[in-house]
């Protein structure tokens, strides 16, 4: 069962449980005496449009200039001087993304909590307590959050129930309708990151910034009787047996030009106008759709490792029931059990993959915005790192499990975003650097920020995000999924974030094109005896343009644009870019010369980037084991331990080195329960199965979903790899639905660590065919059609 369960009442935030649609967020916190939807609207963010650049922008003769005067430093090797020029090009910060509001339940007195499940198959939440069973659930198709409570006579022969709203942000009214509740909100103005504490916190107002406003309504059906609130507020209902509470938010923020239309009474009337849609359908009607709806994502992949190995005689019946055998047992046990914890709970490991597919369809699909660092869940004013989009890492990483899952759909919101950067970080390309197409930077937010932020140039400095969201895009393409629409929307991108790389490319005395500045995220190495991070062509910026012109030519034919100009431009420029070099001791050179890192264990694997998620060495010809092997060495410098994202990204890249024995060990460091006292950067998981960062980063969750999928089969070759890093673990398992590029779905069995069968099937009869499938250096070509064969292992020849 795909199944988190628990005993007891929830202990603070990162104990609740999260539900969602994409763009209604909740945390289920039941702490007995109550039970509090913690909400977030994924419009819900500070700022607006004109936050970027209020206190002006950096003009174009002031960036010329200063880009100018580092570029001749770096000629000159002076990081550090170089650093001080370019730091004129920041702009301040962007906006962040928060919390709404909450609706909380006030349940009979006396009442506690017995246990609490999330169901991962159906996406519902359920606590059963002192005669009252509570499911909700948040609907995609209807748009709204249904909390359902029902009583039995275990409650009291005259149970009174409360339910009242509130929210963190200001009110500006408040309406109860008798049979619902309403409240108007304001947003803040102004909301500064945690690492700049020489700006206030949250500004309210400010001159030229027209804020978010929003509202949240609520309806509540119910056969008792109502009565009047007290002092308290909210609706009061007496001698109820069932009763059903409908949520909706909306805000003023227009996904069409990112600005921010009407009032808060627009938003209140968009919101009731979802209630009024539903308030004659009844809860399990409701719950239908809903449940229809999102299996037909979840239910696209199902994986099977196995059973908890640790159990008890006791337990051993239904082990995996909410209550016989709690999350947070089965994540302590594991941590405790002397073999590795996936050994002692293979099951564990594939629930924390359904966990991480779950979370990706709640914070993710069309028509929204994309996942945040938190997904779309957050409780805080001032967030940690703005809960907002960091590029050069964690936005990619929430999206590199999207098509191995068969989730291609939960793309949408990253393209049309990609597509807001485009369209404003055109004039920032201009102004900043002086170059055609576009560029962003390190950091955005839901109005598109562009600009490079202000900060140290380890993280502010880095103008190839464009160029990494476009590479992450034509996934859709490489797995067979992209409409031609899409690709039309892919080449625009693309090719503007092309042009961008041609116009920003300098060339070094020895004739090769480089990045000039360059950083290398966010790693610094030292100088002088200080730590700095510009330079000239690190191996991240290197890789990813390599790769960028590369796939040009193949979008260019798929998108029906085979004859563009820029073709050529980007043949020519991709033979004068140095590829990643090797370094004196053996590891691949992350910047363009051996440098002493600053740090040599950092979290961050930038330079690593062409191995995992990019296409690997295969491509280097010769040089590619030895590259593999260098790769390898730098991941042993690195070392294992690290952040949630970290070790889902190591653990990917040791997946794609056929690294089984090292896979074992990150599932290790990612199954274990997170502690306060473990550092800054090192990860495992909260009561919740958040990813710690610490504090909770979503894409430790979710790039941990990728990570699974490497593990089990490879596809960026055009061969279709199967069990390429099992590791010993996990020698007996089953998956079904796991897609390959080039249109083709893969299911597979193993027993003993060894192939029992697979399945091929055509995505559509387009793909139709053959495909080479290899196996522990055994390649058979099979055959592929949308009916599919089971085929055991070794087929023969």
């Amino acid at each position: 069962m795909s199944v988190l369960a628990y005993a007891g009442p929830s202990d603070g935030w990162l104990d609740a449980l999260p539900l969602g649609n994409g763009s209604l967020g909740a945390m289920v916190d039941a702490t007995g005496p109550r039970t509090r939807l913690h909400l977030n609207d994924e419009t819900g963010w500070s700022g607006s449009p004109a936050s970027e650049h209020r206190h002006g922008p950096v003009d174009a003769a002031t960036a010329a200039a200063a880009l100018a005067a580092a570029r001749v430093h770096l000629a000159a090797d002076r990081a550090a001087e170089a650093e001080a020029e370019l730091a004129v090009l920041g702009n301040e910060y962007g906006q962040a993304f928060l919390p709404f509001g909450a609706v909380e339940i006030g349940l009979p007195i006396g009442h506690t909590v017995a246990r609490r499940w999330l169901d991962l198959a159906d996406a519902s939440h359920h606590i059963e307590g002192t005669g009252i069973h509570q499911t909700s659930f948040v609907s995609h198709p209807d748009g709204v959050l249904v909390h359902r409570i029902v009583l039995t006579d275990a409650a009291g022969p005259d149970p009174e129930l409360t339910v009242t709203v509130d929210s963190p942000l200001v009110e500006l009214g408040r309406t109860d309708t008798g049979d619902g509740l309403s409240l108007l909100l304001a947003l803040p103005a102004d909301v500064a990151p945690g690492h700049r504490p020489d700006r206030p916190p949250v500004t309210w107002q400010l001159p030229g910034i027209d804020p978010v406003q929003g509202a949240i309504v609520l309806s509540v059906r119910h056969d008792g009787r109502l009565l009047p609130a007290g002092a308290a507020g909210g609706l009061r209902i007496v001698g109820a047996r069932e009763v059903l509470v409908c949520v909706s938010t909306a805000t003023t923020f227009s996904a069409a030009g990112r600005l921010p239309v009407g009032t808060n009474a627009d938003a209140a009337a968009t919101a009731a106008a979802r209630l009024a849609l539903v308030a004659g359908v009844t809860a399990d009607d409701l719950f239908a759709r809903h449940r229809a709806d999102y299996t037909a994502l979840f239910d696209r992949v199902v994986l099977d490792l196995g059973v908890p190995r640790h159990r008890t005689p006791a337990e051993a019946d239904g082990a995996d029931t909410p209550d016989r055998l709690t999350a947070t047992d089965r994540l302590h046990r594991a941590a405790a059990d002397p073999r590795p914890a996936a050994q002692a709970d293979p099951a564990l490991a594939a629930l924390l993959f359904d966990y991480g597919r779950y979370l990706l369809i709640a914070c993710s699909r069309p028509g929204g915005l994309p996942a945040t660092l938190q997904g779309i869940w957050n409780d805080s004013l001032q967030p940690p790192w703005s809960s907002n989009y960091t590029l050069n890492i964690n936005t990619e990483m929430n999206y590199w499990g999207a098509q191995v899952a068969q989730l291609d759909e939960t793309v949408a919101p990253l393209l049309t975003f990609t597509e807001a950067l485009a369209e404003r970080g055109a004039e920032t390309a201009a102004r900043l650097y002086g170059c055609r197409g576009w560029v962003a930077h390190h950091n955005s937010d839901a109005w598109a920020f562009t600009s490079p932020v202000t900060g140290d140039a380890s993280w502010a400095q880095w103008p190839m995000a464009g160029i990494w969201l476009v590479r992450q895009l034509d996934e859709a393409r490489r797995f067979g999924t992209a409409s031609a629409a899409d690709l039309t929307r892919h080449w625009r991108l693309t090719r503007g974030a092309a042009r961008f790389a041609l116009d920003f490319l300098v060339q070094l005395p020895d004739g090769s094109l480089s990045t000039r500045p360059s950083t290398s995220p966010e790693n610094q190495y030292l100088q002088h005896d200080r730590p700095v991070a510009a330079g000239t062509g690190s191996t991240m910026d290197r890789t990813l343009l390599r790769e960028l012109f590369t796939l040009l030519p193949g979008l260019a034919a798929d998108s029906g644009h085979g004859d563009d100009p820029i073709l050529v431009e980007a043949a020519a420029a991709l033979e004068r870019i140095v590829p990643a070099q090797i370094g004196a001791d053996g590891t691949l050179l992350e910047w363009d010369r051996d440098r002493a890192e600053a740090d040599p264990e950092h979290r961050h694997v930038s330079h690593l980037v062409g191995l995992y998620p990019g296409d690997g060495f295969d491509g280097a010809g010769s040089d590619s084991a030895s590259l593999a092997r260098a790769a390898s060495a730098s991941l042993d410098r690195r070392g294992d331990d690290s952040t949630g994202w970290s070790l889902a990204w190591k653990l990917g890249l040791r997946a794609r080195l056929h690294q089984a024995d090292r896979v074992d060990a990150l599932l290790e460091l990612v199954l274990r329960p997170a502690r306060d006292d473990a550092g800054p950067h090192a990860g495992g998981l909260y009561p919740n199965f958040f990813a710690a960062h610490p504090p909770f980063q979503i894409d430790g969750n979710l790039g941990y979903v990728a990570a699974i999928g490497e593990m089990l089969l490879q596809s960026h070759t055009g061969v279709i790899e199967l069990l390429p890093a099992l590791p010993a673990s996990l020698p007996d398992g089953r998956v079904s639905g796991l897609a390959a590029r080039g249109g083709v779905l893969v299911d597979l069995e193993w027993a003993g660590g060894t192939l029992v069968s697979v399945r091929l099937r055509a995505r559509a009869e387009r793909f139709e065919g053959s495909r080479l499938v290899a196996f522990h250096g055994q390649r058979y070509e099979l055959p592929v059609t949308v009916a599919g064969s089971q085929v055991d292992w070794p087929p023969a020849r």
